[in-house]
């Protein structure tokens, strides 16, 4: 792998990129999933889009926020190291 020549540079990207990478590539499966579950209720209660959306964006970076800490504390219980920072 020529991106990453050294095994412990890779070994340390793994743990502390990896999962804000996956953060980005769940962002929209979140948004999406919570403007189809609250969408229609928000939109009864406000009757725009817009204001729809702008409740929904906060709540997708809590959810995601809140699954980056379960899974480095998770991933420290499975390992068995203690995590550098809960973000």
């Amino acid at each position: 792998m020529k991106l990453f020549g050294d095994l412990e540079f890779r070994k340390r990207f793994m743990k502390s990129g990896l999962p804000f990478i996956l953060a980005v590539a769940w962002a929209p499966i979140i948004w999406m999933a919570l403007t189809a579950l609250l969408g229609p209720f928000l939109l009864q209660a406000s009757r725009s889009f817009l204001v729809v959306q702008t409740i929904v964006f906060p709540l997708t970076l809590l959810v995601l926020f809140l699954f980056l800490r379960f899974f480095r504390v998770f991933s420290s219980r499975f390992y068995g190291e203690k995590p550098d920072s809960l973000i």
